[in-house]
């Protein structure tokens, strides 16, 4: 695949991607290349934008903070050298107080790239040369994109570029990402072998501060400077990432004792002292770069002030969610059934009679295989597609970051943030999605309660549980409590898992990204990319999941089961044993549940073979229960076996006490 950019001469050819932060994995990458070129930045800046126009790769694109929270790697040939290009996380700073800043500072200090592109946000510019001004500290050979310069215009500021460059001493290139303006500048100044990096600027720190760094440059001559102003921050990674061991030790003993008198002497942090001094040399330069102009009130930007305000932002959202999930369940379960028609015409029953003759053992594994296909099409191309494409759209629309703001407050009740609010609702849809999206939270701890309750959240497939026995043969508002229950066991979980369970807790730091027109091109592309990740993490445990469970009919091992279990199933549930056969089917597929259910039960009409107790308590098991074989394959992909198997024992003690107290008030009814 090649693609050129503005008829210059940089032809860029995709070699690989390659996602994950392993040392190895990135020195094994960048050792094939002349140099490596990464892509750092603020989100929401336009970075992967960039990217995925340099490498053709069309990378995970968002106007959502902490999108990209894995490196991705893409390629270019520009002349004679071959270019690792890489795509880091969007952070605020080098302090690495999120899991997505400790990944960029690792890579930046472990792997040393040739050239730092660092995409600025020219609308919120001395935000940015925060970031900007401790790149500079890193000695690194750097060209800033000052980015969304067409946005910068519609609200009437104007930014000297010449006067900006001269002032950080790199070159600074105006650009407009989405479109590619200013790209192949860019990249054509980022190659240039001539990049000084003795003329950048350096910040004017308080007097104290800069008097240590004399006194550590007289200890250690061949330290550099960023790093010793780490040492005072008293950044132990960062320094031990730098240095050798020995000097590390050294420059951390030395330099913790001054730090302690700068801090008596300000009476305050010395963490804080910096910040607040390069806040300060940010702003000297905006002030002398930036001309601000009055400009009138766009209807942009009328839309954004109700979209955010308290009433009418709350109502909109609500609206939003529930217009998005009608859409979902409405499209997609349309979708579902002409997928399945057409699986089961033209491949499951042909199959079923081609192999009808053949081994009880081999026909029973290959059938049951090809459910596992169909039950991962069912899933990937219905839901997934239909709700990532609405998703796109509210993640470059800027809405997303409205959306966590207004929620914020809620979120946090229990234990998360607003940002929260995206994996939640879109465990509305399919829960595997859900957990994905989950890395776009700062911490593990925020991931692991954001993936319980995700766990517990009743997708589309449980909804069809749940409307398709309760809410047919019980009635509307029974299968509107189950809703309501899970609404309390979800909220009950969250409180006490962000009251107890340990770990970094953080608040909702962002910054709202501009309304603007979405791509169509970028939308596909995006769903695609999430669909494709999904189909691959997930697809070869549904088949193999599939495939046991042929097996174990086969062998009579599900027969056996369902005799085993039946005094349990009947003496404290109240439901007849084949009904937990059909619960194990659920892991496949929640749907599923139902289906062999009926197929055990050999009727669909559920009120001939159960009560209306019965088919509620079914409802509410298998709503609860373990996750299907995607989410727990989703899990242990995002969070490991450990958590995996924590989570999924937790839903089953969990279902199986809300069962046996079902039944329990049942009989005393």
């Amino acid at each position: 695949m090649y693609v050129w950019v503005q008829e210059r001469d940089i032809r860029v050819e995709v070699v690989e991607i390659n996602s994950g932060s392993d040392v190895v994995t990135e020195r094994a990458i960048s050792s094939k290349y002349d140099m490596t070129m990464a892509f750092v930045g603020n989100p929401s800046v336009g970075k992967s934008a960039f990217f995925s126009r340099l490498t053709g790769i069309g990378v995970v694109i968002a106007n959502y903070p902490g999108t990209t929270v894995e490196l991705t790697h893409g390629s270019i040939n520009a002349g004679s050298k071959k270019v690792d290009v890489v795509d880091l996380p969007g952070i605020y700073s080098l302090g690495a107080s999120t899991e997505d800043e400790k990944v960029s500072k690792r890579y930046l200090l472990r792997e040393y790239p040739d050239v730092i592109i660092n995409v600025v946000d020219a609308t919120r510019l001395e935000r940015n040369l925060y970031l900007t001004l401790q790149l500079l500290e890193l000695d690194i050979p750097m060209v800033v994109a000052l980015n969304q310069m067409d946005s910068a215009k519609e609200m009437g500021i104007e930014i000297d570029v010449e006067k900006l460059s001269d002032y950080l001493g790199v070159p600074v290139i105006p650009t407009v990402a989405t479109k590619g303006l200013g790209l192949d500048d860019v990249v054509l100044s980022a190659l240039d072998e001539e990049i000084s990096t003795e003329k950048r600027r350096r910040v004017h720190y308080d007097n104290h501060i800069l008097r240590a760094i004399e006194r550590l440059d007289a200890d250690f001559p061949e330290i550099g400077y960023g790093i010793k102003v780490r040492a005072l921050e008293r950044d132990e990674e960062f320094v031990k990432l730098s240095c050798r061991p020995h000097d590390a030790d050294l420059l951390l003993a030395t330099s913790g004792s001054i730090t302690e008198d700068i801090e008596k002497a300000h009476e305050m942090q010395i963490s804080d002292t910096i910040a607040r001094d390069l806040y300060g040399e940010a702003g000297y330069i905006v002030d002398r770069v930036r001309t601000q102009f009055e400009h009138k009130i766009t209807f942009k930007e009328k839309i954004d002030s109700l979209l955010t305000s308290e009433y009418v932002g709350i109502t909109g959202l609500i609206i939003a969610l529930l217009l998005t999930f009608f859409v979902v369940f409405t499209l997609g379960g349309f979708l579902e059934e002409g997928i399945v028609s057409l699986f089961e015409t033209y491949l499951i029953f042909p199959v079923e009679e081609m192999l009808a003759d053949s081994s009880p053992i081999f026909r029973n594994v290959f059938i049951y295989s090809l459910l596992g296909i169909e039950a991962g099409f069912a899933i990937a191309i219905p839901y997934i597609a239909v709700f990532y494409i609405i998703l796109s759209l509210f993640e470059d629309s800027g809405y997303l970051t409205r959306a966590s703001f207004l929620l914020d407050n809620w979120t946090h009740k229990v234990g998360l943030h607003g940002r929260a609010i995206i994996p939640l609702v879109l465990g509305l849809g399919c829960n595997v999605p859900a957990i994905m999206s989950t890395r776009a939270l700062n911490t593990m701890r925020e991931r692991r309660i954001a993936s319980v309750l995700i766990a517990l959240t009743p997708c589309s497939a449980r909804t069809v549980i749940i409307l398709g026995l309760v809410g047919t043969f019980v009635g509307y508002w029974a299968a509107i409590s189950i809703y309501v229950l899970e609404l309390v066991i979800i909220f009950g979980t969250g409180w006490v898992l962000g009251k107890g369970l340990s770990g970094e807790k953080t608040g909702l730091i962002m910054e709202m990204a501009p309304l603007r027109r979405p791509d169509p091109r970028a939308t596909l592309q995006k769903t695609w990319l999430r669909v494709r990740e999904f189909v691959y993490v997930a697809f070869p445990l549904l088949v193999a999941g599939s495939a046991l469970l042929g097996l174990l009919d086969s062998l009579g091992v599900l027969d056996m089961f369902q005799n085993a279990v039946e005094p349990v199933s009947v003496g404290l549930f109240g439901l007849p044993a084949f009904a937990a056969t059909a619960l194990i089917f659920g892991i496949l597929r929640k749907e599923m549940a139902l289906q062999i259910l009926a197929v055990l039960a050999g009727t669909a009409n559920f009120v001939q073979v159960l009560t209306p107790l019965q088919m509620y308590s079914f409802a509410v098991i298998t709503t609860i229960y373990i996750p299907c074989v995607a989410t727990i394959a989703i899990l242990k992909h995002e969070l490991g076996w450990k958590d995996t198997a924590v989570i999924s024992m937790f839903t089953i003690c969990l279902a199986l006490l809300a069962g046996f107290l079902i039944n329990i008030a049942g009989m005393m009814l």
